[in-house]
């Protein structure tokens, strides 16, 4: 059995959808308001001046037309301000992770501890198909990305106390949207009107007395000018999360692998691993020497061997969740500049501070500095090990020799590798809208947004730490550095000899002069102007249409510093990437009525919308989507839809330098001869010069300096094409007037996305170039034309991979006036995402893997269940609600065959105990998690708030998954982090006036 290790990387495309609101209804934007009608929905509608009646008609996400809001032919989703409100969210993708929309992100404060640039970054991942097809918009307007090379924004950047409400779309929105909405929309819709001030103030803590957080804001509004045609909105948002180390909690707080503890700790030890060397190998031990390692005790006293418990618990300083500070500015504005045309304006500043805290670097004098490591005369070399050097050169067995001394060390007192983040993103949106006619309007708008992301690292110049460590005593008898040059440069020796034996000098001389920094430039631009309005009027209603154009350029720069440019210090050589493109397209949407009010047809409608662009990249992609919504009676609307929606590749896929490595594969011809037979052997000896190396050695044979001279190149591609999607949503939403306040909704949704952007591993592209002869892997094997030993092999993005996945939506809502104590009421709230299927293949020669109840393939949960409840009576409510996760494998079992696995344990030193349990972790249990919130209002006119809460009440723990041995656990928690709360029992309490 292959044992794979897989810790989520950030800044892969996968990461977190949106989806519903508390007390809001998934499938449609509101539901006609009654008496009856939930509060926190009347809250969200009713403060912006929105509906009250299915009759008013409005434009809603997925469309630019007007209309009845329950009449969409695509299931929409809704959040009101008051849903956040009632469980204390202060950052809005707490809110998303709860909901059944929602798919793993790829980036949050629990799972980019170790990114090198992403550290808090938090995003929105619908369907789990991936943050880059997911298109967030601000006022139904795009917002600058948040990482480098992407579309994909950062909603940290978004304060909730300025959002009035969040839409979401589910499926294909290409048409409507253009690029990155495969696999939906989600839309933020910030306030525009607010009279007065409104402060509000809040502590968080869990109950272990770690994780604290809080937040201060305060938002005010006033319209203004003659007859007040004007009218602003502003706030200012102070927040603060400390994060978690994977100390605090029990299930991280020891290094594993397979099995925490001891055992699992890291050989590069704070105090060093050495090892006696003879040339390029280990010194033997003949004739009575028995160990040539040695480590050091606390005392930095030598010890032979390397010990269980020497090593180091690199959990002990890892974290769970990142700290964040994040200080956001954000004003709206309208103005009307007449009857019949608006001014509007939207300005948004965010500043946000996160850190990453992992282990010092670890060093390998081989494989990390290119060096041999000590020479046999370092004065820093204890006494005793160099008796036992002398020794061994001197007892004439050359096998014992000793030429160097290789380290591996822990750089504890040097340098760490963690990182600051420093991000400033500016946005600023405005344009005109209004009327042309009593029929038709207009509106046209800009968008300009900025992002300047700073990272800086402690690091080291692996040139003066070669000059570090090849040390001599002087004749005054100093321990100084051995070459002159270097000596006069400022060089000095460095100790690794034990526990903080560098010194604060030479540490800071093998310090690269300035850190390890990358500053990253996004920008973009987006102009849009529309018509909207009706064509002509048929028997059963008006013919109505949006049209308009849109042009959008984006830019990226991703800058290294030049040390990392050339891979002269302890990372990977990283090149520089800049990419830029443009974008034209022209958008039209038709909705025509065909029946109303007649028999079996209060309504029946058709619509149609169409999107077509022209990449400066790519060059032209048509995106369209056809819908219908029939009412048989006034209690029951049926619809669907169908779409064709795109998504053309980003600036990292396509621009991302090619940065060189040197991979270890090998040719399945390696040793064919004319009688070999096997799955390989036909088409290698095809190949006509293997052939020819046949009839002339024998057999077609690599040197080890062959397979060592095999590089390749791992990067964007400028040739990648738009991924392809097929989607089409089918529901039926039940609002019976006979039982007035409950509605019940179920849509069924299916994705389907052709030519996705994908790698294919090497191994993978020698194999099938060999078995298909397709260009897809041909073109990534290159041989030479002399020998035919493959000399390169290349990893580029290519479009190969595609994803399925398909459900139902289930919202079952109900909200009554109990009458009991007068003024009483209960509301409930129960969303429901069934995934019926969920499969990805990374390119066509690939299994296609099931990802449905599996962490390995996705981790797509079968049944994700939301629940609310809300009594409310007089000045005081009671919110509970409860989230549902259902069971899950960690590997399929067909893969995890727990015999082997068991065996393999074993072989690694575990007990047979610890060997079932680890096995044991692959089922991973359902869970639910409740949370709760008790708010009072005083005054009168109930302008002060108080309210208290818990979260994750009964404090379930998340399941365990051993670090090396599962996938989905993210380094340093032993769990997915991500996925179930790595927090435990949490409270908080507030108070908000308004003033």
């Amino acid at each position: 059995m292959t044992h794979k290790i897989l810790n989520r990387a950030v800044l892969c495309a996968s990461s977190a959808p949106f989806a519903l609101g508390l007390a809001l209804a998934f499938t449609a934007p509101a539901y006609a308001q009654t008496t009856d009608a939930p509060a926190a929905t009347t809250a969200a509608t009713d403060a912006t001046g929105g509906p009250n009646s299915v009759n008013d008609e409005v434009v809603v996400t997925g469309s630019r037309i007007r209309r009845p809001e329950l009449q969409s032919v695509s299931p929409i989703a809704v959040i009101g301000s008051a849903a956040i409100q009632s469980q204390g969210i202060t950052n809005i993708q707490d809110l998303a992770q709860k909901l059944p929309q929602l798919g793993i992100p790829g980036a949050s404060r629990t799972n980019t501890n170790f990114s090198t640039t992403g550290n808090g970054v938090s995003i929105l991942n619908l369907r789990n198909l991936g943050s880059n097809r997911t298109l967030v918009l601000v006022n139904g307007r795009r917002f600058v990305a948040g990482l480098a090379g992407t579309s994909t924004v950062d909603v940290n950047n978004i304060p909730t106390e300025m959002i009035d409400r969040v839409e979401v779309v589910t499926g294909g929105a290409s048409a409507v949207y253009g690029s990155d909405a495969i696999s939906g929309v989600v839309n933020f819709i910030l306030k525009d009107h607010f009279d007065g001030i409104t402060a509000r103030a809040q502590y968080g803590i869990s109950s272990k007395g770690d994780n604290a957080n809080y937040t201060a804001s305060i938002t005010g509004g006033a319209t203004f000018g003659p007859d007040k045609r004007g009218s602003i909105v502003g706030n200012f948002t102070y927040a603060v999360d400390k994060g978690l180390f994977s100390r605090d909690r029990a299930i991280s707080a020891e290094d594993c692998l397979y099995i925490c503890g001891p055992t699992a700790y890291s050989s590069y030890a704070a105090q060093g691993r050495f090892q006696l060397m003879n040339g390029a190998a280990a010194s033997s031990n003949t004739g009575g020497f028995t160990q040539n390692l040695f480590t050091f005790n606390p005392d930095n006293s030598v010890v032979l061997g390397f010990p269980v418990g020497y090593g180091f618990n690199r959990n002990g300083v890892r974290r769970i969740a990142v700290p964040l500070k994040r200080y956001l500015g954000t004003v709206t504005g309208n103005y009307e500049l007449s009857d019949h045309i608006t001014a509007f304006i939207e300005g948004t500043y965010a500043k946000t501070k996160s850190s990453s805290q992992i282990e010092a670097s670890p060093l390998d004098s081989a494989t990390n500095l290119g060096t041999t490591g000590y020479p046999i005369t370092n004065p820093f070399i204890p006494a005793s090990i160099a008796a036992q050097i002398a020794a061994r050169n001197s007892d004439g067995i050359a096998s014992n020799n000793v030429t160097s001394i290789s380290f591996r060390r822990r750089q504890n007192e040097v340098f760490t590798r963690s990182n600051t983040n420093d991000r400033d993103t500016y946005r600023i949106a405005g344009g005109f809208r209004g009327d042309i006619t009593d029929k038709w309007s207009f509106d046209v708008s800009g968008v300009y947004g900025v992002l300047k992301d700073h990272t800086e690292t402690q690091d080291i110049d692996i040139t003066k730490y070669a000059f570090a460590l090849d040390a001599i005593r002087d004749g005054s008898g100093n321990i100084v550095c051995r070459d002159a040059t270097a000596r006069a440069a400022g060089c000095v020796p460095i100790n690794l000899f034990g526990y903080n034996t560098a010194s604060p000098e030479a540490s800071a001389y093998v310090q690269s002069d300035e850190p390890r920094t990358d500053d990253i430039k996004n920008t973009e631009l987006v102009l849009n102007a529309a018509i909207t309005g009706t064509l002509f009027a048929l028997p059963y209603g008006d013919v109505k249409t949006s049209f308009g154009v849109e042009y959008r350029r984006e830019k990226s720069v991703d800058n290294w510093d030049e040390l990392t440019n050339q891979g002269l210090n302890s990372g990977n050589q990283t090149p520089d990437t800049i990419g830029k493109f443009n974008v034209k397209e022209a958008f039209g949407e038709l909705d025509v009525p065909l029946l109303e009010d007649v028999t079996f047809a209060k309504s029946l409608s058709l619509n149609g919308k169409a999107r077509y662009s022209d990449y400066s990249t790519i060059g032209n992609v048509f995106s369209w989507s056809a819908g219908a919504e029939w009412a048989p009676i006034n209690d029951i609307r049926i619809r669907g839809n169908y779409s064709v929606a795109n998504r053309a590749p980003n600036i990292g896929e396509l621009f991302s330098a090619q940065s060189e490595t040197f991979p270890s594969v090998q040719d399945p011809c390696n040793g064919v001869r004319a009688t070999t037979s096997n799955d390989y052997s036909a088409a290698c000896r095809a190949i006509p010069q293997v052939a020819a190396a046949i009839a002339s050695t024998g057999s077609f044979t690599y040197s080890q300096a062959d397979l060592q001279g095999i590089n390749g190149f791992d990067g964007g591609n400028p040739n990648l094409q738009e991924e392809k999607a097929k989607t089409w949503t089918l529901g039926a939403v039940f609002q019976p007037s006979f039982f007035r306040g409950f509605s019940f909704t179920a849509d069924y949704f299916n994705i389907k996305i052709d030519d996705a952007i994908g790698n294919i591993s090497r191994t993978t592209s020698i194999q099938q170039c060999l078995l298909t002869g397709l260009s897809q892997f041909c073109n990534n094997v290159i041989r030479s034309p002399q020998t035919g030993f493959i000399t390169t092999v290349n990893a580029q993005l290519v479009n190969i991979a595609s994803y399925k996945t398909s459900g139902i939506d289930f919202d079952l809502r109900y909200g009554h006036a109990l009458g009991l104590f007068g003024d009483d009421r209960f509301d409930t709230h129960v969303l429901w995402t069934r995934t019926l299927k969920y499969k990805t293949q990374s390119d066509p020669s690939a299994p296609i893997d099931n990802g449905l109840g599996n962490i390995e393939y996705g981790e797509v949960f079968k049944n994700k269940v939301y629940a609310e409840f809300t009594y409310t009576v007089g000045r005081f409510s009671i919110n509970w609600n409860a989230q549902y996760l259902s069971k899950m494998i960690n590997t399929p079992e067909s893969e995890f065959d727990t015999p082997g696995t068991i065996d393999f344990l074993l072989s690694q030193g575990l007990t047979q105990e610890q060997a079932d349990r680890a096995v044991s972790h692959n089922k991973i249990k359902s869970r639910i998690y409740h949370d709760v919130q008790l708010r009072a209002f005083v005054g009168e006119n109930k302008q002060f708030e108080m309210f208290v809460g818990a979260n994750n009440l009964f404090n379930r723990k998340p399941p365990i998954l051993e670090d090396g041995l599962y996938y989905g656990s993210v380094t340093g928690t032993t769990t997915a982090s991500d996925v179930y709360d790595p927090y435990g029992r949490r409270f908080y309490a507030g108070v908000q006036v308004h003033f």
